[in-house]
C-alpha cells in the first residue's frame, strides 16, 4: 500500500486536518442555516427521542473505535507482509469512525435548530481523533523503517 514511512505519515497527517477541519466547517454550515430559525423537524417532540438515539449509536461507534485501535488480532496475516499499510488502515479506519459523531451532530441539529447539539458532538469527534492520532503515534514507533527502493532478489 504505502512504499514507506514517511509517505504514511504524510497522508495520514493530511488525514487528520481534513478530518479536524469539518466538524468545524458543519457547525458553520448548521449555524448559517438555523440561526433565527427552528430545525427542520415537522414535531419538536422527536427530538429527545433522536438524541437518545444518536447518542446510544455514537457510544458504540466509540466502542468500536477502541476495538479497531487497540486489537492485536486485527488483520494480523497483513502485520507480517505489510505492517506500514496495516497501520494506515487502522488508523485511517479510527479517524472515519471518529467523524461520524460530527454527522450525527449535524443531522440532530439541523432538526432542531439548536448549535448545542452540534457542540456537543464536535466536542467529541475532536477528543476521539485526538486519542485516535495519540495511539498513531505510539504505533508509529513500533513500525520498521523502510526505505522507498525496491528490494532485488
Amino acid at each position: 500500500m504505502f512504499p514507506d514511512k514517511t509517505k504514511m505519515v504524510r497522508s495520514t497527517a493530511a488525514l487528520f486536518v481534513i478530518l479536524a477541519v469539518a466538524p468545524g466547517l458543519y457547525l458553520v454550515l448548521a449555524a448559517l442555516v438555523t440561526v433565527g430559525k427552528p430545525g427542520f423537524a415537522r414535531d419538536p417532540n422527536i427530538i429527545p427521542w433522536l438524541f437518545l438515539g444518536l447518542a446510544l449509536v455514537s457510544l458504540a461507534n466509540i466502542g468500536v473505535t477502541i476495538f479497531v485501535q487497540t486489537s492485536t488480532k486485527l488483520m494480523p496475516e497483513r502485520a507480517r507482509y505489510d505492517p506500514t499499510g496495516r497501520t494506515y488502515l487502522i488508523i485511517s479506519t479510527g479517524a472515519i469512525l471518529s467523524e461520524a459523531h460530527s454527522i450525527y451532530g449535524l443531522v440532530i441539529t439541523l432538526l432542531s435548530g439548536s448549535l448545542f447539539f452540534g457542540i456537543g458532538f464536535t466536542s467529541v469527534t475532536w477528543a476521539s481523533l485526538w486519542w485516535v492520532r495519540k495511539r498513531f503515534k505510539q504505533n508509529l514507533g513500533n513500525l520498521p523503517n523502510t526505505s522507498a527502493q525496491p528490494v532485488l532478489e
